[in-house]
């Protein structure tokens, strides 16, 4: 079970980084409107991140 929490954390670590590596893309080709939904995904996904982390110190601390 650990093992999938550690691979949840990461896979929103990496939507996290590349959906803002395109709402860049975004900004700087178009305007900040199109951009804005890939930042607000960006910030979603890294507050996804912090949840699993937290999720996988609880799930270690519980089986010890």
């Amino acid at each position: 079970m650990e093992k999938v929490v550690r691979f949840l954390q990461y896979m929103w670590l990496v939507i996290a980084a590349v959906s803002f590596c395109i709402a860049t893309y975004h900004l700087i080709l178009w305007d900040i409107t199109g951009a804005l939904f890939f930042y607000f995904f960006t910030g979603m996904a890294t507050l996804l991140f912090y949840v699993r982390k937290r999720q996988l110190k609880r799930f270690q601390n519980m089986s010890k």
